[in-house]
């Protein structure tokens, strides 16, 4: 092989290198940017989930407190509106005696994951 023919292998090889070296640098960039892309996908995923979590704990809390009511012969049930927002209970509706609120508090206070109650209730005048 003749110098000059050498010397353009060399140079053919070296551009071929260096354009190796660029693929593997924006192939490098390109794979941290897609990582970055899926932790903040995830991230969002995560905050997504925690929210559903947390809608259908308040739908679970709204309907176990409900059911306490309807298999409580003190409470009238049907009378009462239960709302329920991040584990708080609000109780709105007519009763028929202090003693009926006081019962409809006290039932929902023992369902898990009640973080407090909120008696807005009408007691219904004689």
């Amino acid at each position: 092989m003749t110098k000059a023919s050498a010397f353009l292998a060399l140079l053919l090889a070296a551009s071929i290198c260096g354009g190796c070296a660029s693929a593997r640098r924006t192939g490098a960039a390109t794979k941290d940017a897609t990582v970055a892309a899926g932790r903040e996908v995830g991230d969002k995923t995560e905050d997504v989930a925690e929210k559903v979590g947390e809608t259908t704990s308040d739908a679970t809390i709204t309907a176990a407190v409900k059911m306490k009511f309807a298999s409580d012969k003190a409470v009238d049930a049907l009378k009462i509106n239960v709302d329920t927002k991040d584990g708080h209970v609000t109780l709105t509706g007519t009763v028929n005696t202090k003693a009926e609120a006081d019962r409809a508090v006290a039932l929902a206070r023992t369902v898990e994951g009640v973080k407090g109650v909120t008696p807005r209730l009408t007691i219904r005048s004689a």
